[in-house]
This record gives C-alpha cells, sequence and structure tokens, in this order.
C-alpha cells in the first residue's frame, strides 16, 4: 500500500482471533482493518454484536437466508449488508444506531436530521 499525507495509516488488516475486550472490537474503526471472533452459536453472535456502545454498519455473511433475517432483525445496526460489504445506496438511509452518528443521511429520512418537528395549535 503506497499512502502518502498526514495521519495513520493502515494496509488491509485481519485481526485473528480477538477478544471481546480487545480494543479494535470495543471501538470504530474506519479502516480496512477487521476482527475476527469465533462463535458458536446465533445467539451468542447477536448478544456479542450488541454488546456495544455503537451500531454504525455491519454485515452477515451465510447462505442461511432464514438465519440472515433472523440475525438481522436481532442486530442494534443502522445499516446491515447480507452477504455485501455495503449497505449504502442513494436512495436508502444511512445511519447508526446508539452512539453511532445522529439521524440519518441519503434517502428520504435524510430531510429529518435537518428538522425539528413542532405542533402550533392556534384557537380562534
Amino acid at each position: 500500500m503506497n499512502v502518502s499525507g498526514r495521519g495513520f495509516w493502515f494496509p488491509p488488516t485481519v485481526l485473528q482471533p480477538a477478544a471481546d475486550d480487545d480494543r479494535a472490537v470495543r471501538e470504530e474503526i474506519f479502516g480496512p482493518v477487521v476482527a475476527i471472533l469465533p462463535f458458536d452459536t446465533e445467539e451468542e453472535v447477536i448478544a456479542r454484536a450488541n454488546d456495544t456502545i455503537y451500531g454504525l454498519a455491519g454485515s452477515i455473511w451465510t447462505t442461511d437466508g432464514a438465519r440472515a433475517m433472523r440475525v438481522a432483525r436481532a442486530l442494534e445496526i443502522g445499516a446491515l449488508a447480507i452477504n455485501s460489504y455495503t449497505a449504502v445506496r442513494v436512495g436508502t438511509p444511512f445511519g447508526g444506531f446508539k452512539q453511532s452518528g445522529i439521524g440519518r443521511e441519503l434517502g428520504a429520512d435524510a430531510a429529518d436530521a435537518y428538522t425539528e418537528l413542532k405542533n402550533v395549535f392556534f384557537a380562534t
């Protein structure tokens, strides 16, 4: 990887095996870094994935469509892809849950991020 300019740069990196309390697992990393955490059950992986203050984006990789939908419903993630690395599309809302952002970008929901709803009742 040939990177220039100021900043801290990592080449695509796989951290394996990682532990639940590793910094790379507990914090959001905006870069080509993935932490591998093996799991035994669907329930275990859902609990571990939701045990965070973040919830921006994620992906599920499986050949079992029913499992993919069960896990997708259970995950506290704002943008989720199944068998893909990205769920961002211009026409769909993008944003996180918990401490991963405020509101939604893109799609019809984007205007809500810039809108404050107020009800005014005027008796005449």
